[in-house]
């Protein structure tokens, strides 16, 4: 049936029925072999042997419409790890799954709300959510290696991880724990290195910065400015810059503050806090080529 191509050679009977295919026909074609049954109401359509992403598919699909691909299931789909194990994994509003469901699937039965998209034909958890389900099964090793996976392709938002962690939802302490300890600047705040900044600045006797001042004709704000001599420094925030969005942002600020003949520097909270002597040799130099390196 051409509308089991899309879906890996599998159809559920909803969508049979919603075809136009009577409940009688369906039951024919079952016991005639036209249909394979894999789960009650799931099916394989002219397939012997699925793939992997139809098996994965079938799995959701006998879970229900809410039902998504979860922990190293669904990170394998999303390309944050492997998947292992006998049973696939699946997550699923409580209350959902009808008791008498057998087969190779691991149900999780969650009243906790969670977000399901579909990533290469499969309804899967989000890969913030996804995260959070690997920080219960990984070890730290391997969860760290998800997140740079996740970093890699794209897919991390820590504003999205937030949102997902919380006071008793497992995984949540383990995966900020495991994020923080990847980089330092993900527990950093932004007042906090811009007042680390200041100190520095200070003590290095050089010109104090505006803070976040407003460039009006620009139609942005950097972290901190030397106006006459069209210097700009940033915090470059592992955290808060790891979303695509931001990412693209940050870009799109630079090249605007380079082309208006602005300098523009960038650092990490780690700069500042290891090795500030060389964020002020910096910063010193970069002001002393339009003669404005003079100490206040």
């Amino acid at each position: 049936m051409d509308m089991a191509r899309p879906q890996f050679g599998v159809l559920t009977r909803g969508q049979l029925l919603s075809a136009g295919v009577s409940g009688s026909a369906i039951d024919r074609w079952a016991r005639a072999g036209r249909l394979q049954r894999l789960y009650p109401g799931v099916y394989t359509v002219g397939h012997d042997v699925l793939t992997t992403d139809g098996r994965r598919l079938a799995a959701v699909l006998a879970c229900g419409p809410r039902a998504g691909l979860s922990f190293t299931d669904g990170g394998a789909v999303w390309g944050m790890c492997r998947s292992w194990g006998s049973r696939f994994h699946v997550t699923v509003p409580r209350g959902d799954v009808a008791p008498g469901l057998r087969g190779p699937i691991h149900v999780h039965l969650t009243t906790v709300p969670f977000a399901v998209v579909i990533r290469d034909g499969i309804p899967v958890t989000t890969p913030a959510h996804t995260l959070r389900d690997l920080a219960t099964v990984l070890s730290d090793d391997e969860l760290e290696e998800a997140v740079d996976a996740s970093i890699q392709l794209s897919l991390y938002d820590q504003t999205a991880i937030d949102a997902v962690c919380g006071r008793g939802r497992p995984g949540s302490a383990r995966l900020q724990r495991v994020i923080a300890a990847h980089d330092p600047d993900a527990s950093a705040t932004k007042s906090g290195w811009e007042r680390r900044m200041l100190r520095l600045v200070k003590a290095h006797g050089l010109p104090r910065p505006e803070v976040n001042p407003a460039l009006v004709e620009l139609g942005l704000s950097p972290d901190l400015l030397w106006r006459e001599a069209k210097v700009a420094v940033e915090w470059d925030s592992w955290k808060h810059h790891r979303t695509r969005g931001r990412f693209e942002d940050d870009r799109r600020k630079t090249i605007v503050l380079q082309n208006a003949g602005f300098v523009v520097l960038r650092f990490t909270w780690r700069h500042t806090k290891d090795r500030p002597e060389w964020v002020a040799a910096a910063i010193r130099t970069a002001l002393s080529r339009t003669g404005r390196s003079q100490t206040r």
